[in-house]
């Protein structure tokens, strides 16, 4: 007797990470593999939950298979006395889940609900369980993210968190929760220069779970999220995305905050409430200026347009004032600079930091300009006019621009000129982040307005090594607070650099290019060193260096070089140290490249086969480049 074949029944259930969450559990890479959430959050995948029968109990009341439904915040209307209770119970649950244990045991991540202007109660739960954690990362955010994103008042904001305003109102919480998913990434990235943070505290829970708290707080009617502490939710996760190496994320949180800032008005200080104190307007006006940045960066990295021009803004910059120096109560306080008294026995008075502050805000509405003028030297071929040159109908020169540039800042005070050692005390630190992150911009600057003029290789290597120099006089702890952002400014330097490699080459240019490139490595080997999201650029890039050394011993070439037989491959994977070159060796390479040789002719020059940089860390084509670099790494 035959038996009929079973019928294979789809395996629908979700594992115990995803149904604690109320998501979908996606088995993207075989049925064996974890599912695509406990991968993206680092937990193990299980199914240790005991099997329910489906359907109502047969000895269930109606009100009993009713659904939890979390309360409005302070609205009590339609909540019972078993409701605290149940979800108290709920709460616990989650707790004593063994697959919870690889985030905290004394925090866990909620269920959530779709209701747009709800705070879901398990998240309260959440929030309330990891409150000394959210105290800890508020104070990493002003120590590491806050000097360069100011986008909080620091005394009203930490007094709203021990005060547990953030559980009553859900932008504040949407933002809370930002905050932490951001202090927490970079922490985890090695951005701590201070030995007062125990880092395993502060991993857990995640940096993803408040992640995971701050989207899942942002209603999504856009209508419904008013106010400035949903756009400053949106602000700081476009920023996170950024330190997560998620571009597309990025751009969408962007797009969110621009939509909200265009609903709010927050783009012109005539639309806003009459009656705003002093701190508010202070910090929208950070708010803006700072996403003005962020937005220029952005457009120059990745492409895209800029969505709020300068000439269409009408918002001042920050008053040069400390936190301190304002509060709810203060309103007309003159933006006067603030002495913080002298400078570790010395006899100079301590610039206030936001002088500073708004002189990198004035350095990207410069770059604005350059951004516009390189997209104007190739305008894009859609069969349209060009009317550019109706109302500018000649370029300046970039030399003249710097120089105008770097006048400017020359007249900054000396603390924003010199990059001082990290102290530990964030008061005079906050200076010294000002000063990191002006040279920082200035090098940008440098190279987007250099890439707007026809330049050999002498030209290019020229502002590599120059941008590499200012980067080496800077110290580690503030290269890697700023963090990830910082590595697209470098690979713009990489993309210069590679399109040197792609034209014809001289013996003394190659040798020069060569050190650039090693010096670069080593400097993002010492950025990249505590990401967890490393690209590995920096040894790509000495394998790239090393292949093309065996390429011109291969052809003969050794002799063709003077100096490169001296060079052995192994220093190739081992270059611990080129990075401080001294002052003195980097002139003798200048020196060296500027020195006319006979093999520095047309008959001597050379050029590499094109498979040989198919594996560049950056894409050099410019068919495929939307920013001014196509800095965005390969992976």
């Amino acid at each position: 007797m035959s038996q009929r074949s079973r019928k294979l029944q789809r395996a629908s259930k979700a594992c115990d990470f995803c149904n604690r969450r109320s998501i979908k559990c996606n088995k993207n890479n075989g049925p064996l593999a974890p599912c695509q959430n406990c991968e993206d959050f680092g937990v193990r995948c299980t199914y240790d939950r005991p099997t329910k029968r489906r359907g109502a109990r047969k000895d269930a009341s109606p009100a009993g298979s009713q659904p939890i439904l979390p309360a409005a915040s302070g609205d009590g209307a339609g909540s019972s006395s078993s409701r605290p209770a149940r979800q108290d119970s709920l709460f616990r649950s989650h707790l004593a889940d063994p697959s919870w244990d690889m985030l905290n045991p004394a925090c866990t991540v909620a269920v959530t609900s779709g209701n747009d202007g709800i705070l879901p109660n398990s998240w309260k739960a959440f929030a309330i369980a990891c409150q000394s954690t959210i105290m800890d990362l508020a104070q990493v955010y002003f120590e590491i993210v806050y000097p360069i994103f100011p986008l909080f008042h620091r005394s009203s904001f930490l007094k709203q968190l021990e005060n547990s305003e953030h559980l009553q109102d859900q932008g504040l919480f949407a933002s809370t929760m930002a905050m932490c998913a951001l202090a927490s990434a970079r922490a985890r990235d090695g951005a701590l220069y201070s030995n007062r943070w125990n880092l395993s505290q502060l991993a857990n829970p995640p940096s993803e779970v408040f992640l995971a708290a701050a989207k899942e707080s942002i209603p999504r009617d856009l209508a419904a999220a008013k106010g400035t502490e949903y756009m400053r939710a949106c602000a700081i996760l476009s920023i996170a995305s950024i330190q997560n190496g998620q571009i597309h994320s990025m751009q969408q949180y962007s797009g969110i905050y621009h939509t909200l800032s265009g609903m709010e008005g927050l783009y012109d200080e005539r639309l806003w409430p009459r009656d705003l104190n002093h701190k508010i307007v202070e910090v929208r006006r950070r708010m803006f200026w700072s996403m003005y940045t962020l937005d220029v960066y952005s457009s120059i990295v990745w492409g895209g347009v800029i969505r709020y021009r300068e000439a269409q803004s009408n918002v001042r910059y920050p008053g040069e004032l400390d936190d301190d120096s304002f509060s709810d109560n203060s309103h007309a306080i003159s933006p006067t600079a603030v002495s913080h008294g002298d400078v570790h026995g010395g006899n100079e008075k301590l610039a206030n930091w936001m002088l500073g502050w708004n002189f990198t805000t004035d350095l990207y509405r410069i770059l604005e300009h350059a951004v516009d003028c390189q997209r104007r030297r190739s305008p894009p071929n859609n069969g349209t006019a060009d009317f550019w040159s109706l109302f500018f109908p000649t370029q300046k020169a970039g030399s003249s621009v710097m120089k105008q540039v770097l006048a400017m800042y020359s007249e900054l005070p000396s603390q924003f000129r010199e990059i001082r050692p990290v102290t530990g005390d964030p008061t005079y630190d906050i200076v010294g982040f000002q000063s990191a992150n002006i040279q920082a911009t200035l090098q940008l600057l440098r190279m987007v307005i250099s890439s707007n003029e026809e330049q050999g290789v002498d030209e290019k290597c020229d502002v590599a090594g120059q941008v590499l120099s200012v980067f080496s006089k800077v110290p580690v702890e503030y290269l890697k607070a700023i963090s990830s952002p910082l590595l697209h400014h470098l690979g713009g330097i990489g993309y210069m650099l590679g399109s040197v490699m792609e034209g014809r080459l001289s013996g003394s240019s190659y040798q020069r290019v060569r050190a650039l490139l090693l010096e670069m490595a080593e400097l993002l080997h010492r950025l990249e060193s505590g990401l967890r999201r490393s690209t590995g650029t920096s040894e790509r890039l000495k394998a790239q260096v090393g292949r093309i050394d065996e390429y011109m011993r291969t052809q003969g070439c050794s002799n063709f070089l003077p100096g490169l037989q001296q060079i052995p491959i192994s220093e190739v994977d081992d270059i611990q140290g080129r990075f401080d070159l001294s002052v003195n060796h980097q002139n003798n390479i200048e020196s060296t490249a500027a020195a006319p040789t006979g093999f520095d002719d047309q008959l001597s020059q050379f050029q590499l086969p094109p498979e040989l940089l198919e594996d560049w860390p950056w894409s050099l084509d410019s068919n495929l480049a939307d920013g001014v670099f196509p800095m965005t790494f390969i992976n």
